[in-house]
Protein backbone atom coordinates (compact mmCIF):
# COMPACT_ATOMS: atom_id res chain seq x y z
CA UNK A 1 0.00 0.00 0.00
CA UNK A 2 1.24 3.30 -0.94
CA UNK A 3 1.06 6.44 1.22
CA UNK A 4 0.31 9.52 -0.18
CA UNK A 5 0.37 11.42 3.32
CA UNK A 6 -0.94 15.03 4.06
CA UNK A 7 -1.77 16.72 0.31
CA UNK A 8 0.59 19.83 1.86
CA UNK A 9 3.86 17.60 2.29
CA UNK A 10 3.37 16.11 -1.12
CA UNK A 11 2.61 19.25 -2.95
CA UNK A 12 4.53 21.56 -2.22
CA UNK A 13 7.00 19.35 -3.66
CA UNK A 14 9.72 20.20 -1.59
CA UNK A 15 12.60 18.12 -2.59
CA UNK A 16 12.41 17.61 -6.18
CA UNK A 17 14.59 17.95 -8.81
CA UNK A 18 12.67 20.28 -10.94
CA UNK A 19 12.40 22.47 -7.72
CA UNK A 20 14.79 22.99 -5.20
CA UNK A 21 16.85 19.94 -5.91
CA UNK A 22 19.66 21.16 -3.64
CA UNK A 23 17.58 20.57 -0.33
CA UNK A 24 19.02 17.23 0.43
CA UNK A 25 22.61 18.05 -0.42
CA UNK A 26 22.11 21.07 2.02
CA UNK A 27 20.58 18.64 4.73
CA UNK A 28 23.01 16.23 4.21
CA UNK A 29 26.20 19.00 5.05
CA UNK A 30 24.64 20.39 8.06
CA UNK A 31 23.86 17.04 9.22
CA UNK A 32 27.76 16.16 8.58
CA UNK A 33 28.81 19.85 10.01
CA UNK A 34 26.85 19.32 13.53
CA UNK A 35 28.25 15.52 13.84
CA UNK A 36 31.63 16.99 12.94
CA UNK A 37 31.92 19.20 15.51
CA UNK A 38 29.47 16.96 17.94
CA UNK A 39 32.29 14.19 18.06
CA UNK A 40 35.28 16.71 17.26
CA UNK A 41 34.43 18.52 20.08
CA UNK A 42 32.37 17.38 22.47
CA UNK A 43 32.22 14.80 25.11
CA UNK A 44 29.42 12.74 23.88
CA UNK A 45 32.04 12.80 20.84
CA UNK A 46 34.87 11.48 22.79
CA UNK A 47 32.46 8.78 24.74
CA UNK A 48 31.29 7.54 21.13
CA UNK A 49 35.29 6.75 20.05
CA UNK A 50 36.17 5.22 23.73
CA UNK A 51 33.07 3.11 23.72
CA UNK A 52 33.40 2.40 20.03
CA UNK A 53 37.25 1.60 20.32
CA UNK A 54 36.34 -0.73 23.89
CA UNK A 55 33.17 -0.51 25.52
CA UNK A 56 35.15 -2.46 28.54
CA UNK A 57 38.21 0.21 28.87
CA UNK A 58 35.18 3.23 28.09
CA UNK A 59 33.16 1.26 31.44
CA UNK A 60 36.41 1.35 33.43
CA UNK A 61 37.10 4.51 32.96
CA UNK A 62 33.78 5.82 34.35
CA UNK A 63 31.98 5.89 31.19
CA UNK A 64 28.31 4.67 31.50
CA UNK A 65 28.36 3.15 28.52
CA UNK A 66 24.54 2.11 28.30
CA UNK A 67 23.29 5.27 29.02
CA UNK A 68 25.45 6.71 26.43
CA UNK A 69 24.19 3.88 23.59
CA UNK A 70 20.95 5.10 23.79
CA UNK A 71 21.91 8.86 23.00
CA UNK A 72 24.25 7.27 20.23
CA UNK A 73 20.86 5.30 19.25
CA UNK A 74 18.62 7.99 19.75
CA UNK A 75 20.37 9.93 17.34
CA UNK A 76 20.81 7.03 14.74
CA UNK A 77 16.96 6.87 14.73
CA UNK A 78 16.46 10.94 14.66
CA UNK A 79 18.85 10.73 11.35
CA UNK A 80 16.80 7.81 9.23
CA UNK A 81 13.38 8.92 10.64
CA UNK A 82 15.33 12.70 8.79
CA UNK A 83 16.35 10.42 5.84
CA UNK A 84 12.67 8.63 5.56
CA UNK A 85 11.78 12.07 5.33
CA UNK A 86 14.24 13.77 2.41
CA UNK A 87 13.47 10.25 0.47
CA UNK A 88 9.20 10.50 0.50
CA UNK A 89 9.45 13.93 -0.32
CA UNK A 90 12.07 13.43 -3.24
CA UNK A 91 9.79 10.59 -4.61
CA UNK A 92 6.44 12.22 -3.32
CA UNK A 93 5.48 8.78 -2.21
CA UNK A 94 6.09 6.55 1.09
CA UNK A 95 6.56 2.88 0.60
CA UNK A 96 7.75 0.27 3.10
CA UNK A 97 10.50 -1.14 1.02
CA UNK A 98 11.71 2.32 -0.17
CA UNK A 99 15.67 2.26 1.68
CA UNK A 100 16.46 -1.78 1.16
CA UNK A 101 19.83 -2.13 0.56
CA UNK A 102 21.00 2.16 1.49
CA UNK A 103 22.54 0.00 4.35
CA UNK A 104 25.20 -1.13 2.19
CA UNK A 105 25.79 1.87 0.83
CA UNK A 106 26.28 3.70 4.32
CA UNK A 107 28.86 1.12 5.31
CA UNK A 108 30.44 1.53 1.82
CA UNK A 109 30.87 5.10 2.03
CA UNK A 110 32.00 4.92 5.58
CA UNK A 111 34.54 2.33 5.02
CA UNK A 112 35.92 4.27 2.07
CA UNK A 113 36.22 7.20 3.95
CA UNK A 114 38.39 5.11 6.62
CA UNK A 115 35.96 4.43 9.25
CA UNK A 116 37.04 0.81 10.81
CA UNK A 117 34.57 -1.27 11.22
CA UNK A 118 36.68 -2.77 14.23
CA UNK A 119 35.10 0.74 16.13
CA UNK A 120 36.94 3.89 17.54
CA UNK A 121 38.20 4.85 14.69
CA UNK A 122 36.82 7.31 11.64
CA UNK A 123 35.98 11.05 11.08
CA UNK A 124 32.71 12.86 9.45
CA UNK A 125 34.83 14.30 6.56
CA UNK A 126 35.97 11.10 5.44
CA UNK A 127 32.27 9.44 5.83
CA UNK A 128 31.47 12.42 3.46
CA UNK A 129 34.54 11.96 0.96
CA UNK A 130 33.52 8.53 0.82
CA UNK A 131 30.11 9.14 -0.18
CA UNK A 132 31.19 11.68 -2.80
CA UNK A 133 33.17 8.64 -4.45
CA UNK A 134 30.44 6.14 -3.94
CA UNK A 135 27.89 8.73 -5.48
CA UNK A 136 30.54 9.72 -8.12
CA UNK A 137 31.38 5.77 -9.23
CA UNK A 138 27.73 4.96 -9.10
CA UNK A 139 26.26 7.41 -11.56
CA UNK A 140 29.03 6.33 -13.85
CA UNK A 141 28.05 3.15 -13.62
CA UNK A 142 24.69 4.33 -14.29
CA UNK A 143 26.11 6.61 -17.31
CA UNK A 144 27.84 3.34 -18.99
CA UNK A 145 24.85 1.55 -18.43
CA UNK A 146 25.88 -1.10 -15.94
CA UNK A 147 23.45 -3.57 -15.09
CA UNK A 148 21.83 -2.47 -11.17
CA UNK A 149 22.43 -6.43 -10.11
CA UNK A 150 26.80 -5.73 -11.38
CA UNK A 151 26.99 -1.95 -9.41
CA UNK A 152 26.52 -3.89 -6.16
CA UNK A 153 28.49 -6.90 -6.92
CA UNK A 154 31.35 -3.84 -7.03
CA UNK A 155 30.03 -2.01 -4.03
CA UNK A 156 30.47 -5.22 -2.58
CA UNK A 157 33.93 -5.78 -3.74
CA UNK A 158 35.11 -2.30 -2.65
CA UNK A 159 33.41 -3.28 0.84
CA UNK A 160 36.03 -6.49 0.88
CA UNK A 161 39.12 -4.64 -0.02
CA UNK A 162 38.50 -1.40 2.38
CA UNK A 163 38.09 -4.28 5.09
CA UNK A 164 41.02 -5.71 4.38
CA UNK A 165 42.92 -2.45 4.24
CA UNK A 166 41.64 -1.59 7.34
CA UNK A 167 42.61 -5.02 8.76
CA UNK A 168 45.97 -4.46 7.43
CA UNK A 169 46.33 -0.46 9.21
CA UNK A 170 45.08 -2.37 11.92
CA UNK A 171 47.66 -4.71 12.18
CA UNK A 172 50.22 -2.12 11.49
CA UNK A 173 49.23 0.25 14.08
CA UNK A 174 49.38 -2.38 16.54
CA UNK A 175 52.71 -3.72 15.31
CA UNK A 176 54.14 0.35 16.28
CA UNK A 177 52.70 0.11 19.74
Amino acid sequence: MVYQGPADFLSKRQFRHDRIGAWPVFIFLAVAVVFHILLKYTRYGKYTYAIGANPQAARVSGINVQNHLVKVYAAAGLLSGLAGIVTAARAETAQAGMGIMYELDAIAAAVIGGTSLAGGRGKIFGTVIGTLILGLMMSGFTFLRVDACYQEIVKGFIIVAAVVADVYRQKARSKKS
